[in-house]
């Protein structure tokens, strides 16, 4: 059971990733795109880690590897459709599900902020520039649109609901909206890449707060 978990884990990462670099040197699709595609597809592996690893520590050892691969990627430039050098956000989103993970294998009540704080990155952070660069908005911080932030907001919102329902939480309306309009805070002031961090891991604790309330 863990041996075809970290089997499937590293096979649909590592295509990912590969499908990345064709989409980009083959097909000529812009890096803003490709790394998108990587930034949304490769939080899908959640799923695959919840149903084979579950509780388990195996849950931190495949973002604890991507630390060391996405570094030695960024530094190389081996996956050229996912690399962007003024940014080192392909470094930093490991680094936070590291750490999500790994808070998660030491109190499993955290799986539910686990999975709605991944998605919210992932989807949110990951769909709002392509929506940002297809609407063109006004730019209100770090160079970052309205249409950009309002779409981190509704898929967050989105993703919450998803979630209450799928782990039976108990976040009322209030707490979704405010879960949404955090996401999209969180996201705005992250710069570079930042909000890789900003996000996914603020997000996280507000997610721990609001659930004790």
């Amino acid at each position: 059971m863990i041996i075809k978990g970290y089997i499937l884990t590293y096979l649909y990462l590592f295509l990912i990733i590969y499908i990345s670099k064709i989409l980009n040197e083959k097909f000529k699709i812009d890096k803003i795109y490709t790394r998108k595609f990587v930034h949304i597809y490769v939080s899908l592996v959640w799923i695959i880690m919840y149903y084979y690893f579950k509780d388990s520590y195996h849950i931190i050892i495949p973002p604890l590897t991507f630390i060391l691969i996405n570094y030695i990627s960024y530094k190389k430039n081996i996956f050229k459709g996912m690399e962007e050098k003024e940014s080192l956000g392909t470094i930093y989103y490991p680094i936070s599900i590291f750490i999500m993970a790994l808070l998660t294998y030491i109190n499993n009540e955290f799986y539910p902020y686990y999975a709605i704080a991944l998605f919210c990155m992932a989807l949110g952070d990951g769909i709002a520039p392509i929506i940002a660069n297809k609407f063109k908005s006004k730019i209100i911080y770090n160079n970052k649109t309205i249409f950009g932030t309002l779409t981190v907001f509704i898929i967050s919102i989105i993703i919450t609901i998803i979630f209450n329902y799928y782990f039976e939480l108990s976040f009322d309306i209030l707490k979704i909206l405010l879960i949404g309009l955090s996401a999209a805070i969180l996201e705005l002031i992250g710069i570079k890449g930042l909000d890789n961090l900003t996000l996914p891991l603020g997000l996280f604790i507000i997610l721990i707060l609001i659930g004790g309330l």
